[in-house]
């Protein structure tokens, strides 16, 4: 009979522990969520939304998104690709205003929003 050296703890120990830390972490979300204010969701609902009309005009679906990122990150090995002005700046730029954008505006959300609906959110 050969003999086994484990690596690391018991198995069925790990993946008790996983769970145990996988349900904390959710417990600490719902209860981070549970604490925001109206002011919060409705800034966040606004970045998320702004997100998402950007991604379906910018690139259609997320084969769309990978195609972008194809051509910004992969058309430096090809130059027929890399010699067509633009392709690859512009969907850096795609790229670009998906990453910066949302945020920004649920920025501005969360700083004019009491501002413009201050029954609401006062």
């Amino acid at each position: 009979m050969p003999y086994q050296v484990a690596a690391g703890l018991n198995p069925q120990r790990n993946k008790v522990m996983f769970i145990a830390t996988v349900n904390e972490q959710l417990n600490s979300a719902v209860q981070w969520a549970g604490s925001g204010s109206k002011l919060t969701y409705a800034a966040i609902g606004t970045g998320v939304f702004i997100g998402l009309v950007l991604f379906k005009i910018l690139f259609k679906s997320v084969s769309g998104f990978f195609h972008s990122v194809g051509f910004s990150f992969g058309s430096g090995g090809n130059s027929a690709v890399a010699a067509q002005p633009g392709l690859a700046a512009s969907s850096r730029w795609k790229i670009f205003f998906v990453l910066i954008v949302p945020p920004a505006c649920a920025y501005a959300a969360y700083v004019f929003y009491p501002r413009w609906f201050p029954t609401i959110f006062q």
